[in-house]
């Protein structure tokens, strides 16, 4: 082989090492090396249906793709942020003000975001598991409370009829939580 066929494959060889590289670390940081164990639901909430439905509130949330859009009249009312992979959904009243919340049970690269405890230096930006809360705020949806990484793997979560939240880990644990003044604490396990 001459020496331009060897510099002609070494460039090939090296451009594809770069592409396949580059390829990787896209697939990473959009989510697709997350453990296999996750459960990515699909869900339609019709808002007007429930019983506690105000008009001019939501009146329909969608999980589709990962990504949850709230609807009204037929407008796209909010969608969630490029970057948070959404694992399920829930509309329900967690802080038991009368109007209900969105709730996602979310992945997003970083454990803290903007708001980390003075302590840790630096964030590393692995993907990790969040519950993120919004509210209904003067016709939009408002953040109000976003969980650090949770540090537990949810499987499965449900909200019920006595204001609270059940989160089932992958290990099949059941804990249960209930909205304190401003965010989530654990009160203990159960079914």
């Amino acid at each position: 082989m001459s020496r331009k066929k060897r510099i002609t494959a070494a460039a090939l060889i090296a451009s594809a090492a770069v592409f396949c590289l580059l390829l990787l670390l896209f697939l990473k940081k959009e989510g697709y090396f997350l453990p296999e164990w996750i459960g990515w639901q699909e869900r339609s909430i019709d808002c007007r249906s429930l019983p506690d439905y105000v008009p001019g509130r939501p009146e329909e949330i969608l999980l589709s793709k990962r990504k949850v859009t709230v609807v009204s009249g037929g407008n796209t009312l909010w969608q969630s942020e490029k970057g948070v992979l959404v694992q399920d959904v829930l509309w329900c009243d967690i802080d038991k003000d009368g109007d209900n919340e969105l709730l996602l049970l979310c992945w997003k690269r970083g454990r803290f975001g903007t708001s980390r405890p003075f302590w840790i230096t630096e964030d590393k930006k692995t993907w990790s598991q969040h519950i993120f809360i919004y509210e209904w705020k003067e016709g939009r949806i408002a953040a109000s409370w976003m969980a650090s990484d949770i540090g537990r793997e949810a499987e499965d979560w449900s909200f019920d009829e006595e204001s609270r939240l059940s989160i089932r880990a992958r290990d099949g644990e059941v804990t249960r939580w209930d909205w304190f003044s401003f965010g989530l604490e654990y009160i203990g396990t159960g079914n």
